[in-house]
């Protein structure tokens, strides 16, 4: 269920690639599911074509201080199974 979330989300945001680029990751402890992602946005802010893709108010966004998260930004971008 989880990962049909991310994939649908993933193909609704297929259009916004000239602004966007990403990765999502499914982090499963326990029998819980949770959705890591990292999504670098083109300027300041989010843009309106991104905003208007169905499902993105579900997300919990903020904008990441590269430099002072630079282990979180690594971990998202070069994860392993």
């Amino acid at each position: 269920m989880t990962a049909s979330l991310i994939r649908g989300w993933s193909q609704r945001m297929e259009h916004v690639g000239q602004y966007a680029f990403g990765a999502a990751l499914m982090i499963v402890e326990e029998g819980r599911h949770d959705i890591v992602a990292l999504c670098v946005l083109c300027g300041r802010g989010m843009p309106a074509i991104v905003r208007a893709v169905v499902d993105t108010e579900l997300f919990d966004w903020e904008v990441a201080d590269v430099a002072a998260q630079r282990e979180r930004v690594m971990d998202c971008l070069c994860w392993r199974v």
